[in-house]
């Protein structure tokens, strides 16, 4: 049968006491002991401070506590805090078994499928018009970010039978000479975020429902008009009209 060692272990439970077998420290705060490794001539690391490597190791104590660090690993790990004359031995340290996961990038939910897992918006293409006219009507799907760029052309976006991917649907214009008449139906509030310059907006919502999607307009305008009209559904067979209760 294998022997087994208590070594871990007794080291463990002696940093949870407060006591250490660690090497004895002269008046200057450095380690007495057998230094790990040889230091560079050329090269003068910063020894770390005392203070730091007890904050480390009461760190690492807490990982075994919890079940996330072995008794062998906080052994070995102990004796490279204890033995190190370099800083950047302890910073590895921390970086390696402390630091925190990085951030899951996650985009709106749709509101089509609440139950839905998050994905990242997809950056979708300009839709770009000169002198032509631009039409979205029916039954269509509206993406979380939309761009629209337009040289003495005309856009046309009805909402009222459209469905929505997100809880916020962002139109990004950016019109010289041109029309552009958005329609949403009633408890869809619209924001406007549009710089203009020699134009004429008008912007017609109702009080926002507590579930609709919300539509916001950036951009720039250039000698052109803009207008957002409110209109009921036709037929209320749409996906607002199922949203808003009237199917």
């Amino acid at each position: 049968m294998a022997a087994f060692s208590l070594a871990p272990l007794s080291r463990f439970l002696r940093t949870v006491s407060g006591t250490s077998d660690m090497p004895s420290r002269s008046s200057n705060g450095r380690a007495s002991g057998i230094v790990g490794g040889v230091m560079a001539r050329d090269n003068h690391p910063v020894p770390p401070r005392d203070s730091d490597r007890e904050q480390l190791q009461a760190e690492l104590t807490r990982l075994v506590g919890t079940g996330r660090l072995q008794f062998a690993e906080f052994d070995r790990l102990s004796d490279v805090i204890w033995s190190t004359q370099d800083a950047v031995e302890l910073h590895r340290i921390k970086l390696q078994y402390l630091a925190p996961p990085p951030p899951v990038q996650q985009g709106p939910v749709p509101m089509a499928q609440p139950d839905a897992q998050m994905t990242p918006p997809a950056d979708n293409p300009p839709v770009i018009s000169t002198m032509g006219e631009v039409r979205r009507t029916g039954r269509w799907t509206v993406p979380d970010h939309s761009r629209f760029k337009l040289n003495g052309s005309t856009l046309k976006l009805d909402l009222r039978k459209a469905e929505a991917t997100a809880p916020v649907c962002t139109f990004h214009l950016e019109a010289n000479l041109s029309v552009v008449e958005i329609i949403v139906p009633p408890g869809v509030h619209v924001e406007n975020q549009v710089k203009d310059t020699l134009s004429t907006v008008s912007v017609d919502t109702t009080r926002p429902h507590p579930r609709a999607p919300r539509v916001v307009l950036t951009g720039v305008l250039r000698a052109s008009h803009l207008k957002v009209i409110t209109r009921p559904v036709p037929g209320g067979d749409g996906w607002w009209g199922r949203l808003f209760g009237n199917h």
